[in-house]
């Protein structure tokens, strides 16, 4: 069988992850190998959907179809407010933290009220005082995007850190100015671009980001998203899912791993402007579905 990312599970060949005493440990196998002989992939279908929205709203893309020169981007480049997509950073930052000893995920925190922070999520309607591993907090920010969870770790981590972690990565487009849901500047918002989420996902795919059984780690927590009314609502069959949604009042975003029988696409789609966010939402799950496609099935030899 398969796992998420493309990962080739059988008799002689396994790869098992287990946490010890907070750390993250591996026995096995790597990523399976890109499949050779790929026709030239067609954008066409991506490319007329972001081009055709209506005025007034800015789209940005940008998506790789990893271990091959095959890339696609409109104003991928381009600044846009982050909404909840940075946690995919800050993810990273914990794992990296892991790996360096400096926290550990069966590591304890408490949550009191002071913690808890409106938006999305469940931290702020439970009772005060619950304890939740650094684990559970990463499991909550990333699979339904807890504000709460997040400001919690974002304390642990640090600002600096989690922002030297994209830099180290190239993602210097983004930045982590402020915590979710507290009251702060206009000029502080959080800032992402599509082309480093990809930047962000590609590493988490590739074993970049973190030590690898970190890596596996963060891809189990992204391929548990409870969000998927965007990228995924349309995806193609046979074609898996692992990313991080974003949403405020008139921007709607998501980025993935989107992983078939002809590889793994990172992609990151970007909105803002929409008046309605089920149009924004359709629209991502309409870019979703095309990019599905690219992966959907084994390429021709």
């Amino acid at each position: 069988e398969d796992d998420h990312l493309g990962v080739r599970v059988g008799p002689a060949n396994v790869r098992e992850y287990s946490i010890a005493s907070g750390h993250l440990r591996r026995t096995g196998c790597e990523l399976g190998a890109e499949p050779m002989g790929r026709d030239r992939v067609n954008w066409d279908e991506v490319r007329q959907l972001v081009d055709g929205v209506p005025a007034g709203v800015t789209v940005t893309v940008s998506a790789h179809l990893l271990g091959t020169n095959e890339r696609f981007a409109r104003r991928g480049d381009e600044r846009m407010p982050a909404a909840s997509t940075i946690k995919v950073a800050i993810l990273i930052a914990l794992a990296e933290a892991v790996d360096a000893n400096q926290l550990h995920l069966t590591q304890r925190a408490s949550v009191s009220p002071a913690d808890k922070v409106a938006g999305s999520g469940v931290l702020n309607w439970l009772h005060d005082g619950l304890t939740l591993t650094l684990g559970d907090l990463a499991w909550l920010m990333i699979a339904v995007s807890d504000n709460t969870a997040s400001n919690m770790l974002i304390d642990r981590l640090g600002v600096d850190a989690i922002n030297a972690t994209c830099t180290r990565l190239g993602a210097t487009g983004t930045q982590l100015n402020r915590y979710f849901m507290r009251q702060q500047g206009p000029d502080d918002l959080n800032i992402v671009t599509a082309e480093d989420l990809v930047t962000l996902l590609a590493a988490i795919a590739e074993d970049r980001a973190a030590v690898p059984e970190g890596c596996a780690w963060m891809r189990r927590i992204l391929a548990q998203q409870q969000d998927r009314d965007r990228l995924a609502r349309h995806l193609p069959p046979r074609v898996t899912f692992a990313g991080k949604s974003g949403w405020q009042p008139g921007i709607s975003h998501d980025s993935a791993l989107l992983t078939g029988p002809g590889g793994t696409l990172a992609i990151a789609a970007l909105t803002q402007g929409f008046t309605n966010t089920n149009e924004a939402n359709a629209l991502l799950g309409r870019i979703g579905h095309a990019a599905g496609t690219l992966v959907a099935n084994v390429p021709r030899a």
